[in-house]
């Protein structure tokens, strides 16, 4: 039952991609259906047909590779050519045709479009996906999503004392001490702003910490944080580490947020103390808690058979205060090689969540600035974003899954964010892309003549190959984040 279970949710995440990719593909359909294009072939995904029909000289199929999707245009520099679908005469196919019905059709000549229309017919994918984004923005605003509460906070909720800094000659983690630590951030500190720029919540801090260029004269990595400090404002400089096997930059704090106690586990301090499923943590000796990995940090600095005190906040937020004695037990938790002994008190928690309406124009503009700070990273030496930090279809596949199972609007939430990504990376100005259509006719614009057709054919192939190997190198990363080997 739990494999059917999986599958259904895969079969969703498949759905939400495939109406994404059709959308994007519809734009370009629409527009060319209204400037008068010829079109010979919308399909979904590449390479041979699965299954398709022919309607009024347009073939619709779905193909057996989904790396995306396209319209084939001949009055451009279209996908159907590439596949060796259409020809001059006496010219070479760039390879053999999908279609063994396709072999011998030949061109027929067609007339020249405008510039205007190469245009418009290319910008409109971006625009469709666009506009999907924000009706499903308007939908989450209308309804709302919920979202744990340490995902609105800018305050740190916590500050490890070391990290594993990542060796790539070991491919292990060597342990140092917490950059965030070391320059003196302390929990509950609010960050204003990260390399200067302003941040709202803690996803904008990650991001922004993440994706970061800054370095020193001497080469090393480095973050620029405001924070407010007792109503007073601090410049606070960060060596970020580089983690895990992604190589992430990181400087080891955790965000701000309220839990309750989710449930209670048998035989252990909390049930026998008479601590109730729902009261809130607030307090563990003299420390306010800010987060439970704070209190799990400090359950572990505690010594053997030493007793604590554990307030809370009977039946939640506005219960009343009760303190407990507690002697924390060591417990091995995980199994064979994961296995590990800490100090626990014996409960699971369960994060606040609050309910919230986004403003669609600011949800879409979020994330256009998310990829933009992803894109920048790429392409800055100083950055240390990298191709395999990357998704590709696997990898989105699998997170739309997570996102299904996690609930409709959060689901919604991720499809927004697709396609803004969707929107702007088929705006790149690289041949095969939208972007890259827009450019060679910008440039045919400005020569005043057509580029040759064997230089627009062979950048278009070479892109292709380079497109395709970009696909398969994350999907190779993709499946290693799945399924660890």
């Amino acid at each position: 039952m739990s494999l059917l279970y999986d599958f259904a949710f895969i079969f969703v995440a498949l759905f939400a991609l495939g109406f994404t990719i059709f959308i994007h593909e519809l734009g370009h359909f629409l527009a060319a259906r209204r400037r008068g294009l010829l079109i010979t072939r919308f399909s979904i995904g590449f390479g041979p047909k699965i299954f398709g029909w022919t309607r009024n000289g347009v073939e619709y199929r779905l193909s057996a590779i989904p790396f995306g999707g396209y319209v084939a245009l001949p009055q451009l520099v279209d996908m159907g050519r590439l596949e060796g679908n259409e020809e001059k005469d006496g010219e070479r196919k760039p390879f053999k045709s999908w279609d063994d019905e396709e072999e011998n059709q030949k061109e027929k000549p067609l007339p020249k479009i405008s510039y205007t229309d190469k245009m418009l017919v290319s910008v409109m994918g971006a625009v469709f996906n666009i506009l999907l984004a924000f009706a499903l923005a308007c939908v989450l605003s209308l309804f709302g999503y919920d979202v744990p509460d340490s995902q609105l906070t800018t305050k740190v909720g916590y500050v490890s004392e070391n990290v594993e800094r990542w060796n790539p000659f070991t491919e292990k983690g060597e342990e140092v001490s917490g950059p965030a630590k070391r320059a003196g951030i302390l929990i509950n500190d609010q960050i204003i702003s990260v390399d200067g720029a302003k941040v709202e919540n803690f996803m904008d801090i990650q991001n922004r910490i993440v994706t970061g260029k800054q370095r020193t004269a001497e080469g090393r990595r480095l973050v620029n944080l405001t924070i407010l400090r007792d109503e007073v404002q601090q410049q606070i400089e960060v060596f970020p580490e580089i983690v895990g096997s992604e190589g992430i930059r990181y400087i080891g704090i955790g965000p701000k947020e309220t839990f309750f106690i989710d449930s209670l586990e048998p035989d252990m301090p909390a049930i026998n103390a008479g601590l109730e499923v729902g009261d809130q943590p607030v307090r563990i000796d003299d420390q306010e808690i800010y987060s439970f990995v704070q209190l799990v940090s400090y359950l572990s600095s505690t010594e053997a058979n030493q007793t604590i005190s554990f307030t809370v906040r009977k039946g939640g937020e506005n219960g009343e205060e009760m303190t407990y004695q507690l002697s924390p037990v060591e417990k091995e938790i995980g199994e064979g090689s994961e296995a590990t002994t800490r100090k626990l008190i014996g409960f699971r928690p369960k994060a606040k969540i609050i309910t919230t309406f986004p403003n669609p124009f600011v949800l879409i503009m979020r994330r256009v600035n998310d990829m933009y700070l992803t894109l920048s990273g790429l392409v800055s030496p100083q950055s240390d974003v990298k191709l395999r930090n990357m998704s590709g279809p696997v990898g989105i596949v699998n997170h739309l899954s997570i996102f299904a199972k996690i609930g409709f609007k959060k689901l919604l939430w991720f499809v927004v964010f697709i396609n803004v990504n969707l929107a702007i990376l088929n705006l790149l100005p690289i041949p095969v892309l939208d972007g890259g259509h827009m450019l060679f006719a910008t440039i045919e614009k400005i020569r005043g003549q057509p580029l040759p057709l064997p230089f627009l054919e062979r950048a278009q192939m070479l892109f292709v190959v380079l497109l395709f190997s970009f696909m398969l190198y994350v999907t190779f990363f993709d499946v290693q984040r799945i399924v660890p080997f």
